[in-house]
């Protein structure tokens, strides 16, 4: 990579071929199956040693955690990886504006913690949100680093990065946690974490920011920055919005169950979404002139998250009371409607994450915007409505939002390409029907097994496995394209077109 200070029009541009995008998209998925796996692992060793009382301490102060860090990129990143040529006074103009805004965020929430904490219903959680106050800074300084590597398409030094992330974060906190830290084991492993990921960005890129700071040049990008901001803030809203509106309304226990019962879908949902999401938008942004292109990519990449999320969703669902008592045990008994509503959920938000790459990739961050804040007021209204219910309402509030909303924004996404909507799914319905022929029969080999006498630990193992060889098998028989393109993200037997 050339660095920009050799010329101030460097345009830090990559191919976005087929190839390109399927060795990227390969190289992502990897650092995100590590990093679910890293997470979903520290949940359940500290699930095993907290309460759901405890839990929901430790997951109040992560969603204060998760806005404040949102927050320190006001859509800058975006604005890297989607505009056509960038340099070097406005990487740098970019860098400093996060650093200062990180800075003041980091000492707005050490300063607010015990507030928020009281207003969250976790008075406990306001020495972990002080704490935590750091990621700002940490991700601050390496946000135009980590845009870059994606703006250059260059994946597998991120998924490098991101492993990193992942396996210190992982190491520090299922250590600390058998070593009796409780909820600082999840803590420090996140910040530990965030360290590491961002020295790892600054080792692989080779800009740095000079003293330069322009005004005029982050006024240009002003618009679409800041409607990218509130897009990804209202997203990362809704996304705590169901645990803020448990926390107040539920308490603690009911926040602790609710947050496992949701890390127990998203991490195998993010492994896959999060991949085809990262990689697209890159991608995406450099064929934004090409509407074929992004019409055949939009369709293509669909077909890769279906083929996995829908199985892997469909499947959770239909154990879900094996899983939960077999992963977590007895206690977390209360977490299985959960899981079996929100499974459901996490397909729509893994096929939405393709459309909304579009959205985005388009320049059209302020249509985004705007269906961020419909989430967001809906959600409220219906989730606080559900609530009456307990944790099984807000989690089927959270469904019927999404079941409602998510099929008009992809039908406005997919105009900016000239699609249809149906045209975008209709290659999914084989994968439904393949999906539901495995889901009976996981249900009737896992429920043949109770009858025989087998506890959940050999009923889940029989239904897991049955389910795995009738997908498998189904999906070989009937060789949906999609296939060929999972084949291509794996590296093996790709067709070379």
């Amino acid at each position: 990579m050339t660095s920009t200070h050799e010329s101030s029009s460097t345009s830090f541009d990559a191919e976005s071929d087929a190839d390109g995008v399927a060795a990227a998209s390969r190289h992502t998925m990897l650092s995100q199956v590590l990093t679910q796996a890293s997470r979903l692992g520290v949940s359940i060793v500290l699930a095993r040693l907290l309460t759901p009382q405890d839990f929901g301490v430790v997951a109040a102060g992560m969603v204060v955690m998760v806005v404040a860090w949102q927050l320190t990129d006001l859509g800058t990143s975006a604005v890297v990886i989607q505009r056509e040529t960038v340099d070097d006074t406005l990487l740098s103009s970019l860098f400093f504006f996060n650093l200062l805004l990180g800075i003041f965020l980091g000492v707005l929430t050490v300063a607010l913690a015990g507030p928020m904490a009281n207003a969250l219903g976790q008075p406990a959680a306001a020495p972990a949100i002080r704490a935590l106050a750091a990621v700002s800074v940490l991700g601050a300084v390496g946000n135009m680093h980590h845009a870059l590597l994606r703006r250059t398409m260059q994946f597998g030094r991120l998924a490098t990065v991101n492993i990193a992330n992942a396996t210190v974060n992982g190491a520090v906190g299922i250590g600390l946690a058998f070593a009796g830290a409780g909820i600082w084991a999840l803590v420090v492993g996140t910040l530990a974490g965030v360290a590491v990921s961002t020295g790892g960005a600054w080792l692989y890129v080779a800009w740095r920011p000079s003293p330069r700071f322009s005004l005029r040049r982050l006024r240009e990008v002003g618009k679409f920055s800041i409607n990218c901001f509130w897009s990804s803030a209202l997203a990362v809203f809704f996304a705590q919005l169901d645990k803020v509106v448990i926390s107040r309304m539920l308490g603690g226990a009911a926040l602790g169950t609710y947050t496992v019962a949701q890390r127990t879908v998203s991490s195998p949902m993010n492994a896959v979404s999060a991949t085809v999401s990262t990689v697209s938008f890159s991608a995406f942004a450099r064929e934004q002139d090409n509407p074929e292109t992004l019409r055949s990519g939009a369709i293509r990449a669909t077909g890769v998250v279906a083929l996995v999320v829908l199985p892997a969703m469909v499947g959770l669902a239909v154990l879900a009371e094996q899983a939960v008592l077999v992963v977590y045990g007895a206690q977390w008994e209360a977490a299985v409607p959960v899981v079996q509503v929100l499974a459901p959920v996490a397909i729509v938000q893994a096929v939405l994450s393709v459309t909304s790459s579009v959205m985005l990739a388009m320049g059209r961050s302020d249509w985004l915007y705007r269906w961020g804040l419909a989430y967001c007021l809906v959600g409220a209204v219906v989730m606080l409505m559900c609530s009456r219910w307990g944790l099984l309402g807000v989690s089927l509030g959270l469904a019927g939002v999404m079941v409602v909303l998510a099929p008009l924004e992809m039908k406005m996404s997919l105009s900016l390409i000239g699609m249809r909507l149906s045209t975008y799914l209709r290659p999914m319905l084989p994968m439904v029907l393949i999906t539901a022929a495995m889901a009976a029969v996981a249900r009737l080999a896992a429920g043949g097994t109770g009858l025989l006498g087998a506890g959940v630990v050999l009923q889940l193992i029989a239904g897991a496995s049955a389910g795995v060889v009738a997908y498998a098998a189904l999906i070989w028989h009937f060789g949906l394209p999609a296939v060929d393109d999972a084949r291509r993200v794996l590296g093996r037997w790709a067709r070379r077109r």
